[in-house]
Formats: structure tokens, C-alpha cells, sequence
């Protein structure tokens, strides 16, 4: 049950509108998936169907002040009345978080973020969107791959996701099932560094190979990207060199998540710019951007 719903509607620069939820709820579920990375289920029915693929929530940890803010983590899946969070741990929020138990309180605002545009700059549908996920960023990428499925236009979904190893694969079988779902339409490519599983390379030579045979064109596709900044750098050129328009979702750290902080900032192109670049707020404008309107470090 949730004990408190605070509703914020959002406007930045008309980019976009938003309803963002407040709320103080249940923890359902919370659990290690693989190495150092774990997935939480939250009780919210009002994120949960009103959540579009790409977007995300700040999750804090109610009673505590150190860490005072929350923690950015894209929504995995949702169903009907909770969402699923998939999240490494990496510090001392998220090590606390590894320690909530079922039935706990968690505080919770969201959805945040412009999310993925599924049919891209173009008038035409994607029909074979490419999905290159690298380490935690296959987070975004499932209700994703499920918004594509779910729309019989799309003819196929192919989705390229690398990793360390297979135990930084986590949630794999989530993928398996929704290709289960739909025979023949949802393909898994996998790579890891150090050849565990799949192919042994970056994810990056996958998307190479796949832009090579010729099957994605700008007229039937486009990359849908998240991950490390250097890999989709590299994911953004390839595209490019294809002649496909390429979204990539940002890792930036944030604070609030509404834009009012400024500390997630990232350099856009901006024509009328003195330097030809400004600066974007990643947790409004994006955290998904035109991978071309990016100043690339």
C-alpha cells in the first residue's frame, strides 16, 4: 500500500511533459541476479502504467541521511501494479539497497526522462530495430525490445548486449522468455570480454557485423543504444558510417532527476551557441539523446 502519492506535473523547455509520482512504497522482491548486481521489485501501479521504455526513477532509502539523495536506475519491466529495477552495486546507496528486505519501505519518484522515441526522426516505422546493450545497460532495453514486439509492424527485434562475463549478464533468461513469446521476431546476441559465453570480443565488433550484412538500412532501422560512454561512442559511429539515426540513453550521475540541480549536464550541438555546443540536462532532456547532437569528450 502505498503510504503517500505526490503528483508533479513537469514541463522543460516544451521538450517534454511529464507526470512524475512521489510515493513512499513496498518492496516486493529484492534479490542478487548476478555478480554485484541485483533486481528489486516495487509496489507502484502508478509508474508501473504510466512508464514508457527508456525512462527511469530516483529510489532513496527512507530514515537514512547518508546517503542524503536518491539513485537513478532505469525501469527494467513492469506489469500491472509494481516495476522491476535492475541495479549493480557500486557504492554505499546501492550497498544498503542490497540490504532492504521484502516488505520495507522505499522512497520512489518517477517516471523521469524523455525515454526511447520508438519510430526515431523518420515518418516511416523502425521494422528491424538494432539493440546494442553493454554491462547494466540492458536495463532500458526490455521494455524496449517488448514496446517493438508488441507493435506488428516491427518485423523483427535484434538485440546485441555484451558484458564482462556471463554472471554480468544478468536477467538473460528475462530476454529468452519474451523471444519465447514471439517466435522468431526477438534475436540474442551476446559477447563477453573474456569469452565466457557467446562471442569473445566487444559488443561493438556484434553491431559491426550486423550493420555489415547489409540487413539494417536507414529505411527499415535504427540503433537504439545504452551502456558505457567509450562503447557507445563507438556504437554512435558505426551507426553513422551505416547512415542510421542511433539514440543513445546517457549513464549520467544525477541528484534530483527534475532538472532543478544541474549536476547530470552534458555538451549538446547548439548552432547558435558561441562554441557551436551547450549543455543539456541529462534527467530532462534525456537521459536519451540523438547520438549526432552529442559532443562526444
Amino acid at each position: 500500500m502505498n503510504k503517500s502519492i505526490k503528483v508533479i506535473s513537469l514541463s522543460t523547455k516544451d521538450i517534454f511533459m511529464n507526470t512524475i509520482f512521489h510515493q513512499t512504497v513496498k518492496i516486493i522482491r529484492n534479490e542478487a541476479v548476478g555478480d554485484q548486481i541485483w533486481r528489486i521489485r516495487i509496489a507502484s501501479k502508478e509508474i508501473a502504467r504510466t512508464v514508457k521504455p527508456g525512462q527511469f526513477c530516483m529510489l532513496r532509502l527512507p530514515g537514512f541521511h547518508a546517503p542524503l539523495l536518491g539513485r537513478p536506475l532505469a525501469i527494467f519491466r513492469a506489469d500491472s501494479d509494481s516495476i522491476d529495477v535492475v541495479y549493480a552495486v557500486v557504492g554505499k546507496g546501492t550497498e544498503l539497497m542490497a540490504k532492504f528486505v521484502p516488505g520495507q519501505d522505499i522512497e520512489i519518484w518517477g517516471p523521469l526522462g524523455n525515454g526511447f522515441p520508438l519510430n526515431s526522426d523518420k515518418t516511416q516505422w523502425p521494422t528491424r530495430p538494432l539493440l546494442v546493450a553493454g554491462g547494466i545497460g540492458q536495463t532500458p532495453m526490455f521494455l524496449l525490445a517488448q514496446a517493438f514486439l508488441n507493435e506488428s509492424r516491427t518485423e523483427k527485434v535484434t538485440l546485441l548486449w555484451g558484458g564482462r562475463d556471463k554472471a554480468h549478464l544478468a536477467c538473460l533468461e528475462d530476454f529468452e522468455e519474451l523471444a519465447a513469446q514471439f517466435p522468431g521476431r526477438l534475436e540474442i546476441l551476446n559477447a563477453t570480454d573474456d569469452g565466457s559465453y557467446a562471442h569473445h570480443g566487444f559488443v561493438t565488433e556484434l553491431e559491426k557485423e550486423q550493420l555489415d550484412s547489409g540487413e539494417f538500412t536507414s529505411e527499415n532501422s535504427c540503433v537504439y543504444s545504452c551502456g558505457p560512454e567509450p562503447m557507445l561512442k563507438k556504437v554512435a559511429e558505426l551507426a553513422q558510417n551505416a547512415s542510421l539515426t542511433c539514440w543513445v540513453s546517457l549513464e549520467t550521475p544525477m541528484a534530483c532527476g527534475m532538472g532543478i540541480c544541474f549536476t547530470c549536464i552534458t555538451k549538446c550541438k547548439d548552432k547558435n551557441a558561441p562554441e557551436g555546443w551547450d549543455y543539456c540536462r541529462t534527467c530532462t532532456e534525456g537521459p536519451v539523446f540523438n547520438a549526432e547532437k552529442l559532443v562526444w569528450e
